[in-house]
């Protein structure tokens, strides 16, 4: 049975998202693949010189040029993917690493934390982007994902890449640790039905979730904002397009810490402010810098990004 957006689902987000039709519509459409070039192994020449060599296409993905797009081909079984000279990804997963090179917070930045790391997509991008310069902490709670972190470093090439298993909001590092710190943090991940339609059926009960994440969510963004250093910069992400765990999180720190939101921009890509006001909740106004990205605007996943000064 082909999956159906539920009326609940489009009753919620309906009344937020620019265009519903379109939105509603992506939800059933099949993802691209994408990956990025791992410029610690390859060249993007050199990439993409071995695919034209294999007969396959490739489209450079507009704002980011170590990007691509491809339909229809298994390239996690190419020899490419096995060597670690490119990482499958999806393209919003890319972005809280590239908003970090773009705004050049990366060039004078040595001790990076990433929260919740596994399975590395966001980690090892870091590592290229500074090019194994400076020293990346790649942290985890869960031991078995821990494992394909590893895998994964290992296979792109990081040099001396310390792990850390520990539930972020007990980290043992003391307060004005860290220059950047990463947070993709659980959540309900609407934004991936992409990947997986079947969640549409399920929404119902992930719903009743969604509180439950956005009290983690907060935990996890108090104990990152004590971890930074003075005027160190932390990047929020989500996979979701629940207000409680986006918008919500970053007002909640708002009420609680001297914290700065600082404008995303991304050339050549479409974003949208974050919204002001869920449910009778009137946000702070600095929201709006905050950035949601929507399936039906890149073709790509829905995500959430905010850029925090500490």
């Amino acid at each position: 049975m082909k999956p159906m957006v539920p009326d609940q689902f489009k009753e919620r987000y309906g009344q937020i998202v620019d265009d519903q039709d379109a939105f509603f519509s992506s939800l059933l459409q099949q993802l691209p693949k994408t990956f990025r070039v791992n410029t610690l192994k390859a060249s993007k020449q050199i990439v993409k010189e071995r695919f034209e060599e294999y007969g396959i296409d490739l489209k450079q993905v507009p704002w980011y040029s170590d990007a691509f797009v491809l339909q229809n081909y298994a390239i996690g079984n190419t020899l490419e993917n096995f060597l670690g000279y490119i990482y499958i990804q999806e393209l919003t997963s890319m972005l809280p690493p590239l908003i970090l090179q773009l705004q050049a917070e990366l060039q004078h930045s040595e001790f990076i934390l990433d929260g919740c790391a596994a399975p590395g997509s966001k980690t090892t991008q870091l590592a290229a982007l500074m090019k194994n310069h400076g020293t990346i902490i790649a942290n985890d709670i869960d031991y078995n994902r821990i494992r394909a972190l590893k895998f994964n470093i290992e296979k792109t090439g990081k040099e001396l890449f310390p792990f850390s298993n520990r539930d972020l909001r007990l980290f043992e590092k003391g307060n004005n640790s860290f220059d950047i710190i990463l947070v993709d943090a659980p959540c309900s991940s609407e934004g991936t039905i992409r990947k997986n339609p079947t969640m549409l059926s399920k929404w119902f009960n992930q719903k009743k979730r969604i509180s439950g994440y956005a009290n983690l969510q907060q935990q996890l963004i108090n104990k990152a904002f004590n971890l930074l250093k003075p005027e160190g910069c932390l990047v929020y992400s989500t996979c979701t397009f629940a207000p409680e765990e986006n918008e919500g999180v970053i007002n909640w720190l708002l009420e609680r810490h001297p914290a700065t939101i600082e404008q995303i921009d991304i050339p050549r890509m479409k974003l949208s402010p974050g919204i002001l006001e869920w449910n009778g909740k009137v946000f702070n106004s600095e929201i709006k810098k905050t950035v949601r990205i929507w399936p039906h605007h890149n073709d790509t996943d829905g995500f959430f990004i905010a850029k925090v000064r500490k």
